[in-house]
């Protein structure tokens, strides 16, 4: 007598698929964050159970802010439609610097039911003490942040009172060396000859043409603008002058702006050789002043 036995399909487990996310904040850790990549990949390939959905990264770039980290906004994009579920992450420091941001992330991944690993501190935010683990791990994260950009604002503040520039700016007629600006001649011709025009009646529109015509550019090879020129009239710098701190950046602020008292300013005499007179450049800076006056402040 036949006996038959039904066996079971088994339900097809699907692969849990797997991201993973890397950053590095230095351009000498770019050899790290290779090494990163090449490790998760072949990690996430090598397991059996996930199906491989790439390696996100982000370099020489702080963990701070999460709008500058490009690839890192495509993972939560990425997330958000479905395609990962579960991301591999060296540290939490590596995810992100911001408490606040950092915290708001895990918690939607969490909503999404996507976990997020840390190999170092052994987190998976998905488990019950997850959170309240990357509360704390995060909050120390952003206090050693803080203390790096305090030693950095005190490394700057010493460069300033040394009379050096903390990062010196591209200057027309000069070029950085070692601790000073010297003279590049060939540029410090053309900045002589627009003091001289200026002095002579031509308007910085004008000077601004004929040095184009003449077949001349910026430093950075683009063509002079009347609002060049003027930036040109106005470098204290080509008497030999620095003035150092002249704008500063707020706190959790990408952009500059004009330091009008709140930190201090630092001027330095004979920084460096200058391209201009001293009486030159005050006698440009008169003539600026009334042909503001007399023309409405146009000056062209």
């Amino acid at each position: 007598m036949k006996v038959i036995k039904q066996l079971s399909a088994l339900p097809k487990r699907e692969k849990l698929k797997v991201a993973a996310y890397t950053r590095v904040s230095h351009h000498h850790l770019l050899n790290s964050l290779s090494n990163q990549v090449s490790y998760y990949n072949q990690l996430i390939q090598n397991h059996p159970d996930w199906e491989y959905v790439g390696v996100y990264s982000d370099d020489v770039v702080s963990g701070k802010q999460i709008k500058n980290r490009k690839n890192y906004l495509k993972l939560l994009d990425d997330c958000r439609h479905g395609k990962v579920d579960m991301i591999l992450t060296k540290s939490i420091s590596r995810f992100g610097r911001n408490t606040i941001e950092l915290l708001e992330t895990i918690r939607e991944l969490k909503q999404l039911g996507i976990s997020v690993r840390f190999e170092k501190e052994s987190i998976d935010t998905l488990t019950t003490d997850g959170e309240l683990l990357i509360t704390l791990l995060a909050t120390l994260a952003e206090e050693e942040s803080n203390q790096i950009s305090s030693n950095i604002r005190w490394k700057v503040r010493k460069k300033f009172e040394q009379g050096i520039p903390h990062n010196p700016q591209p200057i027309l007629g000069y070029r950085w060396k070692d601790d000073h600006y010297d003279i590049y001649e060939s540029e410090a011709m053309l900045v002589r000859k627009i003091y001289d025009d200026y002095i002579s009646g031509i308007t910085p529109s004008k000077i601004a043409n004929r040095l184009n015509e003449d077949g001349f550019t910026t430093r950075k090879g683009n063509s002079f603008t009347r609002s060049i020129i003027h930036n040109i009239l106005n470098q204290e710098a080509y008497t030999g002058i620095l003035i150092l701190q002249k704008t500063y950046r707020r706190r959790g602020k990408s952009r500059s702006i004009p330091n009008e008292g709140a930190l201090n300013k630092y001027i330095v005499e004979a920084a460096h050789e200058p391209i201009v007179a001293k009486s030159i450049f005050e006698k440009v800076q008169e003539l600026k002043q009334k042909n503001n006056l007399r023309k409405g402040k146009k000056n062209d």
